[in-house]
C-alpha cells in the first residue's frame, strides 16, 4: 500500500521531519510504499493511508497554524485512513495530539492509529504497529 507521511514542522529544527523519515522506514519494513512530504500533497488521493505529524508552536498545545490551514485547504482528505502522530516536546503534548485529530476528523480524515513520539525508534515501531490494511474480515 502507498503511505504518504506528512510532517508539518512548527519551527526549523529539523526533528520532526527526522520522525516522519522514521515513520517511513517503520512503513517501508513493513511491506509498504511511503513518502515524506513537508505539505499536503496534491495527489493526495493517490494514497491508502496518511500519517500526518506536528510539533507544538510553543511551549503549550497550540496547533501550527500552517497544519490547521493546511488541512482546510486540501482536496481527497475525506474518507482517508490515517495516523496521527506529534512529536514528544512542550509541556502538553497528549493535548495536542487531540487537536490535531480534532482537525483531521474536521478535515473529513478517519483516524485509526494516534501516538506521541519521543525519538525515532518508537516512531518505527509504531509504523509497525499502524492499522494500515484493513482487516478484511468482518462478522
Amino acid at each position: 500500500m502507498r503511505v504518504a507521511v506528512i510532517c508539518i514542522p512548527a519551527g526549523g529544527s529539523g526533528r520532526l521531519r527526522a520522525l516522519a523519515a522514521s515513520l517511513a522506514r517503520g512503513f517501508e519494513a513493513s511491506g509498504h510504499r511511503a513518502e515524506v512530504f513537508d505539505a499536503v500533497p496534491q495527489a493526495i488521493a493517490a494514497f491508502d493511508y496518511v500519517a500526518l505529524g506536528v510539533e507544538a508552536a510553543g511551549l503549550g498545545a497550540n496547533l501550527p497554524d500552517k497544519a490547521a490551514l493546511a488541512l482546510k485547504g486540501a482536496s481527497g482528505l475525506e474518507g482517508k485512513r490515517c495516523f496521527a502522530f506529534v512529536r514528544k516536546s512542550g509541556l502538553r503534548p497528549a493535548k495536542l495530539l487531540g487537536r490535531l485529530m480534532s482537525a483531521m476528523e474536521s478535515a473529513g480524515m478517519r483516524v485509526t492509529y494516534s501516538e506521541i513520539l519521543p525519538g525515532a525508534a518508537e516512531a518505527e515501531t509504531a509504523a509497525r504497529n499502524a492499522p494500515v490494511e484493513r482487516n478484511q474480515a468482518r462478522g
